[in-house]
C-alpha cells in the first residue's frame, strides 16, 4: 500500500531544502535582469539625471541574430551519423525525422529566439521536453463484406457507420522554462546526470488539467487556498491584476516533481513523476520517458565549474556600464545646468521702449556697444569624459566579442592600425561568437535531439509518413530509430560562411580552367549553401547540361546536304551492282562456252573411239584374228566342262563311301 502522506511529505522536504540554493541563484538573476533592463541604481538624487546607458541589453541585440541565424537559417542543420555501418539506414530515418520535427513541425525560431533571449539575460535556459498527443473519434463509413449469392465469392454488400480514432498530434514538444520556476537538486554541481529530482512549478486551471486525463482528485482541490495571488513566493507569469471568478478558469499553482523516489518502500529508489497542489496529489506514476531520465536541459550562458547554472553577459560588462552611466549622467546634468537659450543685456543698454521690443523679438535701438548683450550657451564638455565612454565601449564590446556600428571595437583598442591587428580583431570577434553558438549548440540543440530520438522510438507510430519534398514522402519505422547514431549540428556564424564562400569562390578563379566540370558544380553549389540557397545549391548539383540548339536552316541545310548524299549514294550502288550483274553475266558466258568446249572436245573423243573400234574390228576380221578369239573360247569352255565333271565325280566317290559306312 503506497503511503501517499508520507511520500507528499517528502517530496515537499526536497523543495524545501533546495529553496535556499534556489533563492540565491534567484537574487543573481534578479539583479543581472535589472541591469539587462536599466533600471535605476538607488542612487539617483532629486533634480539629477536618472538616466541608465543599458550597454548590456544593447549587446544582447547586437549579437542576437547572429546567435540564432545557424539555428534557423536552414532546414537541415541536423545530421544523423552512424557509429557502424549496419546503423547507416537507422541514421538517415533519424535524419530526415529529426529534421522535418524541429524545422517544420516544431516552431524553431520562436523557441531559439526566446532560449537565447532567456539565456543571454539570466546566465541559464532550462528546457522541458516532452510529447504531444492528441486525437479524436470521428464516424466513418465503412464498407460491409459478405457473399454474392450469385457468384459465391466475397463482394460489397452496403455500408455502415463506424467509430475511427484519428490521430491529430503526435510528435515531440520543448518549452522553455521560468529559471525562478524550477528548483534543482543542489547536490548534483555541474553534471546534470547526477541530478536526483527537479520540482516544476507552473501556473494552470482546473479546466486545462480535466482535458488532459492525466490528472486525478482534481474536485479534492481548494480553489481558495491554491489561487495564485495567495502563494507570496509566487510571481504571476504576467504583470496583470486580471483574474478569473469562475474556478475552471481561475489560476492554481501545481508543483511537479520528477526525480527518484522509493515508493514501494522496497529500498530502492525509482523514477517518478508526482505533481499536487498544496496538500493533494493530482499525479502519481512512474516516470513515463525511456529509462527514466529528467525531461528538462539545463543550458549554461558563461559556465562556472562545479556549478549547475551560468553566468549573464551582465556579470561581465556590470561595471562598464555603471560607469559609462555615471558619465553620461555627469554630461547631461552638466548641460542641463547650463544656461543655454538665455539672454544677458547690459543695464543701461536700453531704454523702456527698446527693451520691449527686444523682449518681444521685435527690431530695436541700443545706446553701447554689441558686447553689451551675452547669449547663454551649453558648458564645454572636456574631451577626457568622450576618450573614457570610447574606452568603456572598447572594453565592453572586446568582452562581449560583438561589433556594433558605433565603431567602438577597433585595431586601436587593442595594439597599432596594421593589418595584422585588424585580422586579430575580427579572429576574435568570430572566436567567440562561434564558441556562444557551439554552447548552444552542444548543450541545448543536441542534447534536445537525442531526447527527441529516443522519444520517437517509444512514442512514435509504428510507421510514420514523413513529407521530404512537395513530391517525395518516406516511411520511417519505429523500430529502425534505436541504433547507435550520433548527431551533428552544423554550427557556423554568416562570416564563417561568407569567408569560406570567398576562399572557394578564389579558388574558382584561380584554377578552373584545369578542374573538371563535375568538380566546378560541386564548388558552386557549397557556395550557395554557404549564402543560405539550399535550393539553388540543389539545383546546381542536380543539373544536366542540355546540347544547344542549332540553327533551323543549319539543320535544314544539313538534312538537303544528306538527302543528296544519300542519293549519290543510292546512284553508286546501282552503278556497283549494274558492274556486279554485268561481271556475273560474263562469268556464266565464259562458263556456258567453256562447258560447251569441253563437250564438244568429249564428243570428238567418242567419235575417234567409235571409230578406232571399227577399225580394229576390222584388222582383226582381216587378218583372222576375231576366228581364233572364238576357238580359244571354245577350248576354255570344253577344259572348264571338263574339270567340273572330275571334281563332281572325286567329290561323288566320297559320298558314296560315307553312306557306306
Amino acid at each position: 500500500m503506497i503511503n501517499k502522506r508520507k511520500i507528499l511529505k517528502a517530496l515537499k522536504a526536497d523543495y524545501t531544502a533546495a529553496k535556499p540554493f534556489h533563492d540565491d541563484q534567484m537574487a543573481k538573476i534578479a539583479k543581472w535582469v535589472d541591469e539587462y533592463d536599466g533600471k535605476p541604481y538607488g542612487n539617483e538624487q532629486p533634480g539629477k539625471s536618472r538616466v541608465v546607458t543599458r550597454d548590456i541589453k544593447k549587446q544582447s541585440e547586437w549579437q542576437h541574430a547572429s546567435i540564432i541565424d545557424p539555428f534557423v537559417s536552414s532546414d537541415d542543420i541536423i545530421k544523423a551519423m552512424p557509429v557502424t555501418y549496419e546503423d547507416g539506414p537507422g541514421a538517415r530515418q533519424a535524419e530526415v525525422l529529426l529534421n522535418t520535427q524541429f524545422c517544420r513541425q516544431f516552431p524553431r525560431y520562436n523557441f531559439m529566439s526566446k532560449a537565447v533571449k532567456v539565456l543571454d539575460r539570466e546566465g541559464t535556459c532550462i528546457i522541458q521536453t516532452g510529447w504531444e498527443y492528441r486525437d479524436e473519434e470521428v464516424e466513418v463509413e465503412a464498407p460491409i463484406i459478405g457473399i454474392d449469392p450469385t457468384t459465391g465469392q466475397e463482394a460489397i454488400i452496403g455500408t455502415e457507420m463506424v467509430t475511427e480514432t484519428r490521430v491529430l498530434l503526435n510528435r515531440p514538444t520543448a518549452k522553455v522554462c521560468r529559471n525562478e520556476d524550477i528548483y534543482i537538486d543542489p547536490t548534483c554541481q555541474d553534471d546534470m546526470s547526477n541530478c536526483q529530482f527537479v520540482i516544476y512549478r507552473y501556473e494552470t486551471d482546473l479546466s486545462t488539467l480535466r482535458q488532459d486525463g492525466r490528472y486525478k482528485n482534481l474536485d479534492k482541490i481548494n480553489i481558495q487556498d491554491a489561487d495564485v495571488s495567495t502563494d507570496v513566493d509566487y510571481d504571476s507569469e504576467d504583470d496583470t491584476e486580471f483574474k478569473f471568478e469562475d474556478d475552471p478558469r481561475k489560476k492554481i499553482i501545481v508543483y511537479e516533481y520528477w526525480g527518484n523516489y522509493d515508493i514501494q518502500g522496497d529500498g530502492i529508489a525509482k523514477p517518478i513523476v508526482c505533481a499536487w497542489v498544496n496538500d493533494t496529489i493530482i499525479r502519481l506514476q512512474d516516470n513515463p520517458y525511456p529509462n527514466g531520465e529528467l525531461p528538462f536541459l539545463v543550458v549554461p550562458f558563461n559556465a562556472v565549474p562545479f556549478q549547475l547554472h551560468g553566468e549573464s553577459n551582465a556579470e561581465l560588462i556590470s561595471d562598464n556600464q555603471k560607469i559609462k552611466t555615471a558619465i553620461t549622467r555627469g554630461i547631461i546634468d552638466n548641460m542641463a545646468q547650463s544656461n543655454n537659450g538665455q539672454k544677458g543685456i547690459k543695464k543701461g543698454a536700453l531704454d523702456v521702449a527698446n527693451r520691449r521690443k527686444f523682449l518681444s523679438g521685435q527690431n530695436f535701438e541700443f545706446n553701447t556697444s554689441a558686447n553689451d548683450f551675452y547669449d547663454g550657451h551649453y558648458n564645454q564638455i572636456p574631451g577626457s569624459a568622450f576618450n573614457m565612454l570610447d574606452m568603456m565601449n572598447n572594453e565592453i564590446e572586446s568582452i562581449t566579442g560583438v561589433k556594433g556600428f558605433s565603431g567602438g571595437i577597433n585595431t586601436s583598442a587593442i595594439g597599432n592600425g596594421s593589418a595584422t591587428s585588424a585580422h586579430g580583431v575580427l579572429d576574435a570577434t568570430s572566436v567567440r561568437r562561434l564558441n556562444t553558438v557551439r554552447n548552444i549548440a552542444e548543450n541545448l540543440v543536441k542534447p534536445l535531439m537525442r531526447k527527441w530520438l529516443a522519444y520517437d522510438a517509444v512514442f512514435l507510430d509504428e510507421k510514420e509518413v514523413v513529407r521530404i519534398t512537395n513530391e517525395e514522402f518516406v516511411d520511417i519505422n519505429r523500430g529502425d530509430l534505436g541504433g547507435a547514431i550520433d548527431i551533428s549540428i552544423h554550427v557556423s556564424t554568416a562570416e564563417d560562411n561568407s569567408a569560406k564562400a570567398q576562399e572557394l569562390s578564389f579558388m574558382l578563379q584561380t584554377g578552373q580552367q584545369t578542374m573538371d566540370p563535375v568538380e566546378v558544380r560541386m564548388i558552386r553549389s557549397e557556395i550557395a549553401r554557404l549564402q543560405k540557397m539550399p535550393e539553388l545549391a540543389r539545383r546546381i548539383m542536380e543539373y544536366q547540361p542540355q546540347p544547344p540548339q542549332p540553327d533551323p536552316m543549319q539543320v535544314k541545310l544539313q538534312q538537303v546536304q544528306l538527302e543528296n548524299a544519300m542519293l549519290e549514294n543510292a546512284k553508286l550502288k546501282a552503278e556497283v551492282g549494274k558492274l556486279y550483274s554485268m561481271a556475273e553475266e560474263n562469268y556464266v558466258d565464259v562458263r556456258k562456252k567453256t562447258a560447251e568446249a569441253v563437250l564438244k572436245e568429249q564428243q570428238a573423243r567418242k567419235v575417234a573411239s567409235e571409230a578406232d573400234k571399227i577399225d580394229l574390228d576390222f584388222l582383226e576380221k582381216q587378218s583372222g584374228r576375231d576366228h581364233e578369239k572364238e576357238l580359244e573360247k571354245k577350248n576354255f569352255d570344253r577344259l572348264s566342262n571338263l574339270d567340273q565333271m572330275a571334281f563332281q565325280a572325286m567329290h561323288g566317290d566320297k559320298n558314296l563311301g560315307v553312306a557306306r559306312d
